[in-house]
């Protein structure tokens, strides 16, 4: 009696979703499709040969490896784990030294990664396994999101969203939806998601890949794919569209049509905006159901979610290695402007109440 199995989770639901569906005979996505966006290294590998175009210059770093041997690759570089989670251990390093430093506090945890290393064994004849780093070329200018799904083989982009970052960083302010870049810089990312997710021949499921456009040089650059949908979009399309991507995702599961349509929503823009800082806070106080009650009275279609949790540090939950998220609010607006005096609005309806960890 099972119609369907789907996931909102990449690693491992996504995974685990590859191989039921396969096992089952039911629309889903090819394992080893799921593995390469989860592998960042043979991720580039694919990106290489499918849009070499949009795929920045990498190298795997093992152990004992000089920066001078890192296949040519200039300084300032972005280092990440080979398989990574919510940009943990992920770094810019600008010189040898801070290479060096950083690849001594990198290292993923082995049970993190154990599993999936089995899955690699078990479904592919892959050399390296995921507890490495790899270095890129920095990608420059804005960075955006793109929502899609595959099915029956053709891929389709569902929309494209501004990641807009917290100014000298690279941690999310808020994502906002639609995308304020040029449609003709839109049409050429939503090419090269169609044959990145075609030649590799993904499936049925949706997808998350994230890009860059370098406005001085115009070029488009694959930051990463994720095999998975982002969990803090479907409300934003439901917003703006009328129709949330979650049931994008169930009528791919089931192998139904997709009925997904644009421009049916309330609102001109959403966006989900991270409250965010950048030292560790001891938390005191968070706001309880009768403060989000106060945001919902006066926003209706407003999403609350509190990360924090009292009497604990904000680096006791799951973090980034930069920055300490401690809730998330989605709203829908009508110009930028409008967003940014809802938002403001919101926080003042949120007591927070956090010291950082650093004071007496």
């Amino acid at each position: 009696g099972v119609s369907g199995v789907t996931s909102a989770v990449g690693y491992p639901g996504m995974s685990a979703t590859a191989l039921i569906t396969h096992r089952l005979g039911l629309p889903g996505p090819d394992a080893r499709a799921v593995l390469t966006c989860e592998h960042k290294y043979y991720s580039r590998e694919v990106q290489a040969r499918l849009v070499p175009e949009a795929t920045p210059r990498y190298a795997l770093v093992r152990d004992g490896d000089c920066p001078s041997e890192l296949h040519g690759l200039a300084f300032p570089l972005f280092l990440k784990p080979v398989k990574s989670c919510m940009s943990m251990h992920a770094y810019q390093v600008d010189d040898s030294e801070a290479l060096r430093t950083r690849l001594c506090d990198a290292a993923v945890p082995h049970a993190f990664v154990a599993p999936f290393n089995a899955l690699l064994r078990a479904h592919t004849d892959w050399a390296v396994d995921a507890g490495g780093m790899i270095v890129e070329e920095l990608l420059r200018g804005p960075q955006v999101s793109l929502e899609g799904f595959v099915q029956g083989g053709r891929a389709r982009v569902l929309g494209i969203l501004d990641a807009v970052m917290f100014p000298g960083t690279h941690s999310f302010q808020r994502f906002v939806y639609p995308s304020s870049l040029p449609p003709h810089v839109q049409a050429v990312m939503r090419d090269v998601a169609v044959r990145m997710m075609e030649g590799l021949g993904y499936g049925d499921a949706l997808f998350n890949i994230e890009m860059r456009w370098d406005p001085d040089t115009g070029r488009i650059g694959i930051v990463e794919i994720n095999p998975k949908i982002a969990s803090q979009f479907p409300d934003l399309f439901e917003k703006v569209d009328g129709c949330s991507t979650y049931t994008t995702l169930m009528e791919v599961a089931l192998g139904r049509p997709v009925g997904f349509r644009h421009g049916a929503g309330r609102w001109k823009l959403a966006a989900s905006c991270v409250l965010r800082v950048f030292e560790d806070h001891r938390v005191h106080r968070v706001p309880g159901p009768a403060d989000v009650a106060k945001v919902l009275a006066r926003f209706p279609d407003a999403r609350v979610q509190i990360i924090a949790r009292a009497g604990r540090r904000l680096s006791e939950d799951f973090q980034d290695t930069a920055s300490f998220r401690y809730g998330l609010v989605n709203l829908g607006a009508d110009s930028e402007a409008d967003l940014l005096d809802r938002l403001e609005q919101c926080r003042q309806l949120l007591p927070f109440e956090m010291t950082p960890c650093g004071s007496s």
